[in-house]
């Protein structure tokens, strides 16, 4: 049964059983009035106002690429077909526009991103990474054979 009044606690018993019983009736043809109501679930629907996400804009923890380069470790290249070494870059030392190509392994405390060396990366102002992948046939191992 539907209840549009801001609270539940301002319907009274009486008002509700009312309710209760001209849904029944329409829905079932009669009502017992004599017999105990019983809620077996509500739904509750609330909303609040909407905020936009205000994000702060990343601080600039170095100026250099190479400040942010903590080694390398191989990885698997799907274009390679095999593991090579990829640069370990501390994803917390990268600042806004940083940029690179090639075979970056960006490493946080929570995650590991490891970007094929067909694709290239800048860092925005917010210090989100934007990754841009070439096209999916350069992804792929070109095919060994003799021609006959």
């Amino acid at each position: 049964m539907p209840v549009a009044e801001t609270s539940f606690s301002q319907l009274g018993k009486d008002e509700i059983r009312k309710r209760f019983d001209r849904i029944y009736e329409k829905l079932y043809g009669r009502t017992y009035r004599d017999s105990a109501v019983e809620f077996i679930n509500f739904k509750v629907r609330a909303s609040l106002p909407e905020r936009l996400l205000r994000f702060p804009k990343a601080k600039r923890t170095g100026r250099i690429l190479k400040e942010a380069v903590k080694g390398s470790r191989p990885a698997y290249s799907g274009i390679a077909g095999k593991f090579i070494p990829f640069t370990v870059y501390d994803r917390y030392k990268l600042f806004p526009d940083a940029a690179f190509k090639g075979l970056p392994s960006l490493r946080s405390g929570e995650s590991t991103v490891i970007v094929g060396e067909d694709a290239s990366v800048k860092v925005d102002a917010y210090g989100f990474l934007w990754i841009d992948l070439k096209t999916a046939h350069s992804a792929r191992p070109k095919a060994q054979g003799k021609k006959k």
